[in-house]
Formats: structure tokens, C-alpha cells, sequence
């Protein structure tokens, strides 16, 4: 018989990353079906693989998919999902233009290591925006936590929609000495 029991501590690691990125998207009536999935969970730990099996499958309808394959991110979950919320909304707005008009789509280029070539569409263009601003906040994070020359961000994203992005420079702090 197969076994689809999960440890409490796999569970629950998995269970804060499902409630925190709940309380910061609305999922309509998807929220519901998936509350009632971790509550299942909760009280049979026989089953828990199987119920964690449905919540990731719903979790995959949605483009935005806070569960991932892979190495898990050394980051707290709510910086990660902050983050993930900001880089969205950012491709959002600056991928608008692109869909709106055929000349950007003509002037704005891939990078480099890209041989420079057109994005496909709008599409594309907005999942590369999307990616340089989580790499861009990550860094500026992990800036922050190390206290590493360069801009620096705490992770939080004030209740307006802002964040504050400060510059650090070893070279400054030494002239202060």
C-alpha cells in the first residue's frame, strides 16, 4: 500500500507559503476549495500527500504560481511572494505600451547574450521584465541582509504600494569614519 503521509514539519513549511500568498491574493472561489484542502490536511496526516497533490494542481492554474519545482529559495516567504507581486505588476504596466503600439515592438530588443533579436510578444516581453525586476529585488535584498555596497530593500512593501530602496556605499561610511 502506497504511503502518502507528510511530516508535520514538511507540512507546515509548505502550509505558510499557501497561507501567505492567500492573505495577499484574491482567488475568488479557488480559495475556498484550497482552505478546505489544508484544513484536510491538518487533521489527516495519512493523507497529507495527497491533499498537498490538489492544492499544487490548482495553484498551477494561475500564472502567478507561488509553489515551485526544484531548490526552494533561501528567501523568507513573504519577501519572496512581495517580490513576485511587485515584478508582476511592474511587467504589467511596462509591458502595456508593447501591446499597444508596433513600434515598441520593433525598438525594444532582448539583451545581448540574445543576439539583440525582437521579443515574439507581449507576452514574452512581460515575462522579461517580470524576471529582471525579481533578480533586481532579490539582490537588493540580500544586499540589505548582508550589508553589501549597493541599493538595499528590506523586503517590505509599505500599505500605499511603495517600497523604500535605499544606497549603500562602503566607500561613504569609510569618509564618515
Amino acid at each position: 500500500m502506497a504511503n502518502y503521509s507528510m511530516d508535520d514539519e514538511s507540512w507546515n513549511k509548505r502550509v505558510v507559503k499557501v497561507r501567505t500568498y492567500l492573505e495577499n491574493n484574491d482567488l475568488g472561489d479557488m480559495e475556498q476549495v484550497i482552505l478546505w484542502n489544508l484544513n484536510q490536511g491538518e487533521n489527516d496526516v495519512d493523507n497529507r500527500k495527497r491533499y498537498w497533490t490538489s492544492i499544487t494542481t490548482l495553484f498551477g492554474m494561475l500564472p502567478d504560481n507561488p509553489i515551485s519545482r526544484g531548490r526552494e529559495s533561501d528567501l523568507p516567504v513573504e519577501v519572496s511572494q512581495t517580490i513576485a507581486k511587485i515584478a508582476a505588476n511592474y511587467a504589467a504596466a511596462f509591458s502595456a505600451p508593447f501591446a499597444t503600439d508596433p513600434l515598441f515592438g520593433e525598438i525594444v530588443r532582448k539583451h545581448g547574450k540574445s543576439g539583440y533579436g525582437a521579443y515574439a510578444d507581449v507576452s514574452e516581453y512581460s515575462k522579461s521584465l517580470e524576471t529582471s525586476m525579481k533578480s533586481a529585488l532579490t539582490t537588493y535584498y540580500r544586499n540589505h541582509i548582508k550589508a553589501r555596497d549597493g541599493p538595499q530593500w528590506d523586503g517590505i512593501l509599505s500599505e500605499d504600494g511603495t517600497v523604500s530602496i535605499t544606497v549603500q556605499s562602503s566607500e561613504v561610511n569609510e569618509e564618515e569614519e
